[in-house]
């Protein structure tokens, strides 16, 4: 049977409870206290995988809805906060979020082999599926809670305490499995408000903007960062062929954008290059690139239908994602390129001195360029984009 992604158990205590009192007591201690102290104020003992809370291995500082890694001095004002709560008689709800970590892992969000957790996303889906309980009990303005982070080997779980510094919760007459009547502020929640948690929660670590961010790291971030020097890492054959684009960019370095009508004759070579460049030393970034797009394709196509307008948007998506890629890598290369144009004109005119001359780059002669159609004709053999490097072969050919 499978696990589910997520669990949420939702258990409270009122205001004189021991429980609630031990953990006032311990909210402005280290992390290595608590954890040590965590059963004596620990209401859920059971997170439906398993008995992880009696002895915690590890947990991270406490967060709340406005704060992270909060200081002493803040532990001490939610420690005041939590103090008038329990001397108002507030309920105490204590809520357990625990995951799946192979569905954190398919989210990108966990690394088993490492021990990576990307605390922050999982802090920020815990507010927004707190602010949703808020909400939906009515809590908004009066509630105020708490949450750390719990580590083990099994499940990685959420540990969260809420409580109402000014409840507003009323009072009823409750009995109890003797018989006996009392009476206790409201604390039982809406089995709809614990499944909005966890919809809320999965949600938002599964959205669409996660795997929108994933797409745009790959592309800026990892295969081609704007600080990262293309031509040093040329193969010769990758060489050879940005000398013959060289040779055809315009004399106004103005002009030399990827997207730029003047470079209409060269773009099909620069994302020659940039394929010969990514298959060389990012063949699993830009793998995993293609897997992501074709993801989001997927899941545009889900969204909006397969009818023409929603074909056309969904396929653009991608077109456009792969012309940004490319567009990085060639506006990196152009850049590179103006900067040997510089020091070559530099050279030029330092060597001329007061004779004048126009400055030409040097033009590839014939035994030059058959030396490049072979190193071509070896290294394309790798290229999968076989259109581009038709057009290449024809357009050498014809001695364009």
């Amino acid at each position: 049977m499978t696990s589910p992604a997520i669990v949420n158990v939702s258990k409270f205590v009122a205001g004189n409870a021991k429980k609630f009192g031990e953990y006032v007591n311990y909210i402005d201690r280290d992390e290595a206290v608590r954890n040590t102290n965590f059963s004596k104020f620990n209401v859920n003992a059971f997170d439906g995988y398993h008995h992880y809370m009696e002895n915690p291995e590890k947990s991270t500082g406490l967060f709340t809805a406005t704060q992270t890694n909060l200081s002493m001095e803040e532990k001490k004002q939610l420690k005041n906060t939590f103090q008038l709560a329990q001397s108002n008689d507030s309920i105490m709800w204590q809520d357990v979020i625990s995951f799946n970590n192979a569905f954190l892992e398919e989210q990108g969000i966990y690394r088993a082999k490492t021990g990576y957790l990307n605390e922050g996303v999982l802090q920020e889906a815990i507010r927004k599926g707190m602010a949703a309980t808020l909400k939906a009990e009515g809590m908004e303005a009066s509630g105020v809670w708490a949450a750390s982070i719990h580590l083990n080997t099994d499940n990685i779980h959420i540990h969260i305490a809420l409580v109402e510094p000014y409840p507003t919760k009323p009072y009823k007459t409750f009995t109890n499995k003797d018989g006996e009547t009392y009476t206790a502020r409201k604390g039982s929640r809406r089995q709809g408000t614990l499944d909005l948690m966890k919809s809320t929660v999965v949600n938002d670590l599964i959205s669409r903007d996660k795997q929108l961010m994933h797409i745009s790291e790959l592309i800026h971030d990892r295969i081609a960062p704007s600080d990262r020097k293309i031509v040093p890492l040329m193969t010769p054959g990758m060489r050879q062929l940005m000398h013959g684009v060289y040779q055809e960019l315009p004399e106004d370095m103005r002009l030399w954008k990827y997207n730029n009508q003047a470079l209409t004759s060269v773009r099909a070579k620069l994302d020659v290059i940039a394929t010969m460049y990514m298959d060389t030393y990012y063949p699993e970034e830009k793998a995993a690139l293609t897997q992501a797009l074709n993801e989001e394709v997927a899941t545009t196509k889900m969204l909006y239908g397969e009818g023409t307008k929603e074909k056309g948007r969904y396929e653009q998506y991608k077109s456009n994602k792969e012309n940004e890629l490319y567009a990085k890598i060639g506006n990196g290369l152009l850049r590179e390129m103006r900067t040997i144009r510089k020091e070559e004109k530099q050279q030029f005119e330092k060597k001329q001195g007061s004779h004048r001359g126009a400055y030409q780059p040097g033009m590839l002669n014939p035994v030059q360029l058959n030396k490049l159609k072979k190193a071509l004709r070896k290294d394309f053999e790798s290229i999968k984009n076989k259109k581009k490097y038709q057009e290449l072969q024809e357009e050498m050919e014809r001695g364009e």
